[in-house]
């Protein structure tokens, strides 16, 4: 069984994806964290809860820096909340291009402040080397600010890194025979690596071997789509399934058609993929035209409707934003979101807050263009690489 695993940004997802994914990982982490906990008492400011969350924070009508400090004076009344707070908002650091998640302070995505019981705090990041790397450098800088505020209450020097949670989960997202014949699943995989950090990675299965590019391009597009259904839950909307007018293929396919190898490659393949879920026949994706790609051209245009059955494409007709808006939405379709409890996860992941949307660090909020741009990514390296 060949086994394959990047994360969001290894994938080259564009960074609003990466930075989404990061967030949905942790809402699925903080689930289990409750589970494991038998219950959480979560944190709101003002209040006395023991277990705090970082995205907590959005909605609550403060920073994420006054969040924080208000959840450590109120386990710690001898610290000083404002000078905690002002310390974090100057220390503010620059964003890290390599840095999936988009984050600035060292402020733990988990922490649990329970004397006697569990007091740890964790950190969630991708399992990339400067994912690790930004997560470690987290972790000791959150250590180095309880080394400095147990001079003012020492009773916080107890909270360490995690090592009571321990999780290793894989959570299938996609199931089904990638352009018709492939079996392929595709699983967010997220596991303690060591005390205190959570790693997550995107990882595809498959029964058969999978060029790397291929790869990227399946989890790049299982992430649009997870994105897609996400966003289309919310009561606002606004957000449907990627069209299917990229301009990829780069000249005509047909019995008069220029017929460059990778663009009937391309065309192969995505007739595959309409074919195959509708059990119909496949073909050879051999990057030969040939009577064959014209019958099932020919098939594809009768079956979905279109005047012109004549077996042939061009770019920008009819035919291949009909074809390439058929394997899109094919793959919406077999995005599984029931272990995510989509209603609650949406609620969370889609929060836009001005803090949580950092355009100056490359976020943007997520619209239909930006899905609709990821979405030609993919398609882009399905062409180049199928």
């Amino acid at each position: 069984m060949f086994k394959k695993c990047f994360t969001p940004g290894e994938a080259a997802a564009p960074r609003w994806l990466c930075i989404r994914v990061g967030r949905a990982v942790e809402w699925v982490v903080r689930q289990e964290y409750c589970f494991d906990r038998g219950g959480c008492d979560e944190y709101q400011l003002g209040g006395a809860g023991v277990d705090f969350f970082d995205e907590n924070f959005a909605g609550s009508g403060t920073t994420r820096c006054r969040f924080l400090s208000g959840y450590l004076v109120s386990h710690h009344p001898m610290l000083d909340e404002g000078f905690i707070s002002n310390s974090c908002e100057v220390q503010k650091k620059p964003v890290d291009p390599g840095d999936d998640e988009n984050e600035r302070f060292a402020i733990p995505d988990i922490i649990t402040d329970l004397p006697g019981i569990r007091t740890e705090f964790y950190e969630v990041k991708p399992n990339s080397v400067t994912g690790r790397d930004s997560g470690r450098q987290k972790i000791s800088t959150f250590l180095s600010l309880v080394d400095f505020l147990k001079h003012a209450d020492p009773t916080i020097e107890n909270l360490a890194k995690g090592t009571q949670f321990s999780p290793d989960r894989s959570i299938t997202i996609y199931s089904k025979a990638y352009l018709g014949i492939v079996p392929v699943e595709v699983k967010i995989h997220y596991f303690r690596l060591e005390a205190g950090l959570i790693v997550y990675e995107i990882c595809v299965t498959a029964q058969t071997e999978l060029l790397e590019a291929l790869v990227k391009a399946i989890i790049i597009t299982a992430l649009i789509a997870l994105a897609v259904l996400i966003w289309r839950s919310l009561p606002e909307g606004g957000i449907e399934a990627p069209s299917g007018g990229a301009p990829i293929l780069a000249e005509a396919v047909g019995p008069d058609g220029v017929n460059n190898s990778t663009d009937v490659r391309y065309v192969q393949a995505l007739l595959n993929d309409f074919h195959g879920g509708i059990g119909g026949p496949v073909i050879e994706i051999s990057g030969e035209f040939n009577d064959e790609t014209i019958g099932s051209l020919s098939s594809f245009q009768s079956n979905v409707g279109l005047d012109d059955t004549g077996g042939s494409v061009s770019p920008g007709d009819e035919t291949i934003v009909v074809l390439q808006a058929s394997h899109l939405a094919n793959f919406l379709d077999a995005v599984d979101v029931s272990e995510l409890e989509l209603v609650d996860t949406a609620s969370f992941i889609a929060q836009e807050d001005f803090e949580l949307v950092d355009t100056e660090g490359g976020d943007e909020l997520v619209t239909q263009f930006a899905i609709d741009e990821a979405a030609t990514q993919y398609l882009q390296l399905l062409h180049d690489n199928v």
